[in-house]
């Protein structure tokens, strides 16, 4: 197998990198590229190499060629594909430079043998993705053998749900999938439909809808064995930090008493042996209503929901950035920058993924069914 030189764009954190760490494949990352300066802080933090700050759109076809990469990896801005986000789609401008990826894509003399992308849910909404339009336009003009996913964190093992939208295409290959448990004529299906497309595209009068509908997303890994339902999952305290203890923890990420007694019963709280979390998004930390859950440190009381001061003998407290990282997935080794407040952790955190998901998604697309 042949190593993957990869161009790790939108690389935050270095959730990719660790994927490809965690999957086992033969790797060098040729450059990461991120806009944000606290995420390329942490990225030269973590991997000591400096992530691009330049705009992506910024770089030409031949720049790009010049990478000689086999490989590409993303996570574009799912900002246009939230409800927060207004779901502009490709509308927003923060598509932008996905759309120049995908433009040159088509332009280069060698693309890429493999491509991994990953989004929110919303990324591919039935009738309403313009973005995951052109991001199938393009794969199947360029040849590439694509699959789709939405996948959860709580199917592999981790307490804590975060669906998200995945995309792995291979040039002039077939995908490394385990044949028996892909449903039968699924494939020829999706193929006979890729030339009927290549074939109306161009023609089609209706250019805003449901195009790649009958492309079915799974929601699961075919051939993967390991599933697990909610009650096979870890408990959470499972991903407390061990060098602190329960007190210590409280009182270092304790959510303070006023905010409990104004918006207390908007939280979602979570007993330190429940087996699932909520996922973390960028506000965790700031905002209340679906940022993500909190814990309950003190089993012993419980709630009235008609009165919030019965709230803070609960003990409630934030998790930790390094809980959530690895809730996310994260090997141990990770570590924050000093540099970095823990609300400036919470916000790169909620734009990250799940390493898990992605270490797998990466053996089916690159190692050869006989290695895996």
């Amino acid at each position: 197998m042949e190593q993957l030189r990869v161009l790790e764009f939108y690389s935050g954190i270095g959730g990719m990198h660790y994927g490809l760490q965690e999957s086992g494949v033969d790797f060098q990352v040729i450059q990461s590229f991120d806009i944000n300066t606290n995420a390329n802080l942490n990225y030269k933090y973590t991997f000591i190499e400096d992530s691009s700050q330049k705009n992506i759109e910024s770089y030409s076809v031949e720049d790009l060629e010049g990478f000689k990469a086999n490989a590409w990896l993303m996570s574009p801005p799912c900002q246009p594909f939230t409800r927060l986000g207004l779901q502009k789609d490709d509308q927003d401008n923060r598509t932008n430079s996905f759309f120049h990826l995908l433009d040159v894509l088509t332009k280069l003399k060698v693309p890429p043998t493999y491509i991994l992308i990953e989004n929110v849910f919303g990324f591919a909404k039935k009738g309403s993705s313009n973005t995951r339009d052109h991001l199938l336009d393009t794969l199947i003009k360029m040849n590439y053998s694509f699959q789709e996913f939405h996948l959860s964190p709580q199917q592999f093992g981790l307490p804590n749900q975060r669906l998200r939208y995945f995309c792995i295409a291979k040039r002039n290959g077939k995908l490394n999938f385990n044949k028996g448990e892909k449903e039968e004529n699924e494939e020829e299906e999706v193929e006979n439909k890729k030339e009927e497309n290549k074939l109306n595209n161009d023609n089609s009068n209706n250019k805003d809808e449901n195009r790649y509908d009958f492309i079915k997303i799974l929601d699961h890994i075919p051939g993967y064995a390991f599933h697990t339902t909610l009650e096979e999952c870890d408990e959470i305290s499972n991903y407390f930090d061990k060098d602190l203890t329960d007190e210590e923890l409280y009182e270092k990420y304790k959510v303070p008493h006023n905010l409990l007694l104004s918006k207390g019963m908007l939280f979602d709280i979570k007993q330190k042996d429940s087996k699932t979390s909520n996922c973390v998004t960028k506000s965790y930390g700031k905002f209340i209503e679906g940022t993500g859950s909190i814990i309950q440190m003190d089993n012993n009381f419980k709630a009235d929901i008609n009165d919030t001061k019965s709230l803070i003998p609960l003990k409630l407290r934030y998790f930790s950035p390094k809980e959530i990282t690895r809730l996310h997935g994260f090997p141990e080794e990770f570590k924050f920058s000093p540099k970095l407040t823990t609300i400036q952790c919470y916000r790169l955190i909620g734009n990250s993924l799940n390493v898990k998901i992605v270490s797998e998604l990466l053996k089916v697309l690159v190692i050869p069914n006989e290695e895996q």
